[in-house]
């Protein structure tokens, strides 16, 4: 997958903004490729900072260079250069663990349970053989142990984590991740539904 983004910094005396944004959202019905479309309207109060921004989601650098002459783009880079627009560009590819997808991984059918059903996991063992599990806490307290090194990735909700060997507390929310050392055990406060995703790192 390609993440295209355009970032746009408008003349001061520019006054299509509104125009120059629904040409920008038509892409989205005009080129059936695209895969998804946003453009963003920046609030940030910075000297460095830009006016707006597009990003385009493509299957490939192939679908990318498609894009750059296709007859629908045309026009709109004909408006930029027509009102003198400045632009930066950013292309970059998001590979299957960015994407949060698994390649030729196997995944357990039975669920593995926690706490009374509290907390679930299924098992997913990649084509490296490296282990991981996907699972949702429900809001509560809980103590786990661990052999194994982990990396726990918070996908989606909030928890509070505490190690008992420091007693320090974190606040981890979507998005966010903590690691757990080997042989070791930590509390977790779940503050709201959580997803998660754990790698055992051996």
């Amino acid at each position: 997958m390609i993440k295209h983004i355009v970032f746009f910094k408008l003349p001061e005396n520019f006054t299509q903004k509104d125009l120059f944004i629904e040409k920008l959202n038509n892409l989205k019905d005009e080129i059936d490729f695209i895969k998804a479309l946003e453009v963003g309207i920046n609030f940030a109060e910075s000297e460095r900072a830009f006016d707006m921004s597009l990003t385009v989601i493509l299957d490939s650098k192939e679908a990318l260079a498609n894009y750059a002459v296709h007859e629908k783009h045309l026009p709109v880079v004909a408006f930029l250069k027509e009102n003198n627009i400045e632009t930066k560009v950013v292309d970059y590819e998001v590979t299957k663990e960015q994407e949060g997808k698994f390649s030729n991984a196997t995944i357990t059918k039975k669920a593995n349970l926690y706490f009374d059903g509290q907390v679930t996991s299924r098992t997913v063992i990649e084509s490296d053989g490296s282990r991981k599990t996907l699972g949702i806490m429900m809001p509560g307290s809980y103590t786990f142990g661990t052999e194994l090194a982990e990396h726990m990735e918070i996908l989606a909700g909030k928890v509070e984590v505490e190690f008992p060997d420091d007693g320090n507390k974190e606040t981890i929310v979507g998005g966010k991740y903590f690691e757990v050392p080997a042989n070791s055990s930590f509390d977790i406060k779940v503050l709201e539904i959580t997803d998660y995703c754990c790698t055992y790192i051996n």
